[in-house]
């Protein structure tokens, strides 16, 4: 397995032939297609790997096939730049090989989408290398359905609290306690009659991670 890295695939040429068609075809036939056959991650040498074997064959091959799509709109000598210019950095230590294990361990195709976004505004420098790896592990610690609440809601609009508190735990939002004399002022502003005693409750905003996910990864 430490010697399959994503990069090589990412690299590739054949990245822009990849097709919505070719994303919902069978996995027998995908296997058997010319160009993913070009790719290499899905060269014959990987399937002796037991990556492959102990997979599932199929589940895997849709991840993977999800994240080097939403790459296909960058030119190949783009794409190989960036990635040449990566693993020449020292401090980035066998970044491709640790991708591809995060990918393997996805349980939902979706969450590979949109780490395939993510990636994409990497190489487009919308996004810091290093934000796009701690990213990719906050995904895969996510439920994919917690993240979709996301899209398109940088006010947390209708997501209650436990979910809150979820996104909070991955590392996707910031958590603090409700300032209560903002509350006791709240309440003369509006001229409520209540005479309850506001109490302590967390409040949470985005943090920086979620902001970029919100913006690049949906």
């Amino acid at each position: 397995m430490n010697k399959i890295d994503i990069f090589d695939s990412v690299k590739s040429k054949a990245i822009n032939e990849l097709s919505p068609e070719i994303l919902e075809i069978a996995i027998d036939s995908v296997t058997k297609s010319e160009i993913i056959k070009d790719i290499p991650i899905f060269g014959l040498a990987f399937k002796g790997y037991d990556l492959y074997k102990n997979v599932s064959e199929s589940f895997f091959t849709e991840k993977i096939l999800k994240f080097l799509y939403e790459l296909n709109s960058i030119p190949f000598v783009e794409r190989k730049a960036f990635i040449e210019k990566l693993e020449s950095d020292e401090k980035v230590n066998n970044a491709g090989k640790k991708l591809i294990v995060i990918l393997n361990r996805l349980d939902d195709i979706d969450k590979a989408e949109i780490i395939g976004k993510l990636f994409k505004h990497t190489i487009l420098e919308s996004i810091e290398f290093s934000a796009f790896q701690r990213l990719t592990h906050i995904i895969n610690n996510a439920y994919i359905d917690d993240l979709k609440l996301l899209k398109n809601n940088k006010h947390l609009s209708y997501i209650n609290p436990d979910v809150k508190s979820h996104l909070h735990q991955v590392g996707l939002l910031n958590q603090s306690i409700s300032d209560i004399e903002k509350q006791r002022k709240r309440q003369i502003r509006t001229a409520s009659s209540s005479t309850a005693i506001p109490q302590q409750i967390f409040e949470y905003n985005t943090n920086e991670y979620c902001k970029i996910l919100m913006e690049f990864g949906f």
